[in-house]
């Protein structure tokens, strides 16, 4: 079972927690609102080292591979 980071948006209270994936969203410790998953940040490096899945990027303000 993977560790999952919840904040209750209501107090701003953070809490980690030991969950299936398909469990319900837990309630805050401090004061009962439904917690919010936090989406971890993944950074995907692509060819040359760029943050970027092709050389052809153009969007991107930290793609080292733009010309």
């Amino acid at each position: 079972m993977p560790f999952y980071r919840y904040v209750c948006p209501n107090c701003k209270e953070e809490q980690t927690f030991l969950m299936r994936m398909n469990d319900e969203d837990p309630k805050c410790p401090k004061c009962g609102t439904k917690m919010d998953k936090q989406i971890p940040r993944v950074q995907l490096k692509g060819v040359g080292g760029s943050s970027c899945a092709s050389n052809s990027c153009s969007g991107c303000s930290s793609c080292s591979s733009r010309s």
